[in-house]
């Protein structure tokens, strides 16, 4: 069960209205290797992480952040695209 953003620097408690919440599946090895088994996760970043972060899911490797290429923020109404 999710209950805080993903990114471990914040604790922003789980908020499904806003940020970006996400599902990635895959194959899930049982520990004696005689099965595969699908396994479907959810990941969530609040708003303010969602705007810096996104995941990034590699074959055989955990989920983690990455960081946008383009950082999109909201300031008085405008959108203004930076890049890191």
């Amino acid at each position: 069960m999710i209950t805080k953003c993903f990114n471990p620097a914040c604790q922003a408690p789980f908020d499904y209205r806003s940020g970006r919440l996400v599902r990635f599946s895959g194959k899930n090895q049982k520990s004696n290797g005689a099965e595969n088994h699908s396994c479907i996760e959810h990941f969530w970043l609040c708003g303010d992480c969602s705007t810096l972060y996104t995941f990034e899911c590699k074959a055989g490797t955990p989920v983690e952040l990455r960081r946008q290429e383009k950082v999109i923020r909201r300031e008085e109404h405008h959108y203004l695209v930076t890049y890191a």
